[in-house]
């Protein structure tokens, strides 16, 4: 993971590689703003991860040349995921009703 910030822009660019569900790499994007709390995300495919390696050494690269810089996150909480069983996961967000069939 590379996470690296503009302190001219107060912009942020974060980058990953991972690999999906279909055995392909994948360098995962996300960008925006420090500022506000808009922001984008792009999964980019590719199919060996030496391709996939290299897409992100140029990305990297890329920012660095307009200015960004690594740095440490500073609010973890904010991207950190939170462990939850799929009982609160139903109770948080679905409001499940139970339905008696035979009434």
């Amino acid at each position: 993971m590379i996470y690296m910030t503009n302190p001219k822009t107060l912009r942020f660019y974060w980058l990953n590689l991972q690999q999906d569900l279909f055995d392909n790499w994948c360098v995962h994007k996300i960008y925006g703003g420090l500022t506000n709390h808009r922001g984008r995300e792009t999964w980019i495919p590719y199919t060996t991860k030496a391709e996939a390696s290299l897409a992100l050494t140029d990305a990297e690269y890329s920012k660095r040349q307009r200015g960004y810089v690594y740095s440490d996150i500073t609010d973890v909480e904010h991207f950190a995921l939170k462990p939850q069983t799929i009982k609160e996961v139903l109770e948080n967000t679905c409001k499940v009703k139970k339905l008696d069939m035979f009434e």
